[in-house]
């Protein structure tokens, strides 16, 4: 009877409801209100407003990519061990909700009056209290109670294109309504703390859909102290061969997706006239976005496979950065490869943050134990890196081109460097991460991967 209720388990997964998967999906609304807001709008902040020259921040964020990597494993850590009536990961989502609405309120609060120095010790240890602690707080361990939601890998992906079709509204949200509370609260250094303390409180709000609706089903237990040992989930993580090969590709392709969106708003004040047209770049890259998540990707990701999705998704970022490359002042291909460069995000974040789990399951079918707190520790990382590294790429190549804040006309060699700082600077990267997951073949590997485990779990259970 046991077994037999196992089997059927595995064979027909219960599925999750519309209402918990929408809420879910707003977890990653949340997130994007805080992370696509430095991506797109905090160098600008630093720069355009505060004053602060673009290479010493830039160096500053390099810097604190490394207290990132220790937060993420740290946060990992406290997730395998967490023991709560809400779960292993959810319950972190409720108890960040108010830092969460602290940090983003001040991470654009920079106060006036300070000098050079002052600005970049406030810059320093804002960004890392935001960033370092509160959103991997809040967004690692979202992360990883997808893989505690379901096993099937299929019901997996459709969450996960419901988290990323939240997230593109997120995107758009964020992008669509910033520049227009900073002109509604007074265009200055004051209108940017007020527009996200309002963000700010918006997403805490949505956070808690999440918390409230969402449930964890997969029980990995909590380790004894005599059990917990560090070193050896290390060793088992990075024996890990297909973790290591998506790692690497978030690394790569997080890296270019933020410089190019760091720099957008360089690009469309300086070579388009018009830094508010970053508004309608938000909403035509989620425009494709939602096209490709909903009309076609479920339907693509069971003919083609996830890794050879994210492989074609790529190909058609290069594609409609190389367009922007060639026509860079027309304002008709800058509509035109906003909507393609969408299309092809609408196959990138779905498809990696959709094999994140499936990694988790080749760890247990490999070593025998599960460790979805380190897996998405590590996989944040990657993330992370990337998103420290683009803003940290863009404002080395703009400073080394001779970039001005606020000048009325650039340089030739700073107007180049704008150029390349959104469109081959991101290609390049871009084809590493298409290098790195050449040889991943997990998604033909885990049917059966899935029916060992199912059947090393009856055999426990015969045992027991």
């Amino acid at each position: 009877m046991v077994i037999e209720a196992l089997k059927n388990r595995a064979d027909k997964p219960l599925p999750i409801g519309v209402t918990e998967k929408v809420a879910y999906g707003l977890g990653d609304f949340a997130s994007c209100m805080l992370y696509v807001a430095t991506q797109a709008f905090l160098m600008f902040y630093y720069t355009e407003y505060v004053g602060v020259n673009v290479g010493i921040v830039a160096t500053l964020m390099l810097a604190s990519r490394l207290f990132d990597g220790f937060s993420d494993i740290f946060m990992g850590h406290l997730i395998e061990r967490t023991v709560s009536p809400y779960g292993k990961a959810r319950a972190w989502i409720l108890r960040m909700l108010i830092p969460y609405i602290l940090g983003s309120t001040l991470l654009f609060s920079v106060p006036e009056g300070l000098g050079d120095t002052a600005k970049l010790i406030y810059i320093f240890f804002s960004y890392n209290f935001t960033i370092t602690v509160v959103y991997t707080a809040i967004n690692l361990p979202y992360g990883a109670m997808s893989t505690m939601m379901t096993r099937d890998s299929y019901e997996r992906s459709v969450i996960v294109i419901y988290r990323m079709v939240l997230a593109a509204a997120g995107n758009a949200t964020i992008t669509a309504i910033t520049m227009p509370l900073v002109n509604f609260y007074g265009n200055n250094t004051r209108a940017w703390t007020y527009t996200f303390l309002t963000i700010g409180v918006i997403g805490a709000a949505v956070f808690f859909v999440t918390f409230f609706f969402c449930h964890e089903r997969i029980a990995s237990p909590v380790p004894a102290p005599e059990q917990r040992n560090f070193k050896k989930a290390m060793k088992g993580l990075f024996s890990n061969r297909y973790w290591v090969m998506l790692t690497l590709a978030m690394v790569f392709v997080c890296t270019s997706d933020v410089t190019f969106n760091t720099v957008n708003i360089y690009f469309c004040k300086y070579f388009l006239n018009d830094p508010e047209l970053v508004g309608t770049y938000g909403i035509l890259v989620n425009a494709g976005r939602f096209a490709t998540m909903i009309l076609l990707l479920p339907f693509m990701l069971k003919i083609a496979g996830k890794r050879n999705c994210l492989l074609m998704a790529c190909v058609m970022l290069c594609i409609a950065m190389a367009i922007r490359f060639a026509f860079p002042h027309s304002v008709n291909a800058f509509y035109l490869t906003s909507l393609f460069y969408g299309f092809g995000q609408g196959f990138t974040w779905t498809t990696l943050f959709a094999m994140i789990p499936d990694t988790v399951e080749y760890g247990e079918y490999r070593d025998g134990e599960r460790h979805e707190g380190y897996i998405y520790a590590g996989a944040s990382f990657g993330t992370k890196v990337g998103a420290g590294l683009g803003p940290v790429l863009m404002g080395f190549v703009l400073d080394f081109g001779g970039y001005v804040p606020n000048a009325v006309e650039q340089t030739a060699a700073a107007s180049n460097a704008i150029l390349w700082a959104s469109t081959l600077l991101p290609i390049g990267i871009l084809v590493l991460g298409i290098i790195a997951m050449l040889g991943y073949k997990l998604d033909k590997e885990y049917p059966e991967i899935i029916k060992e485990l199912d059947a090393r779990q009856a055999n426990t259970v015969v045992a027991d």
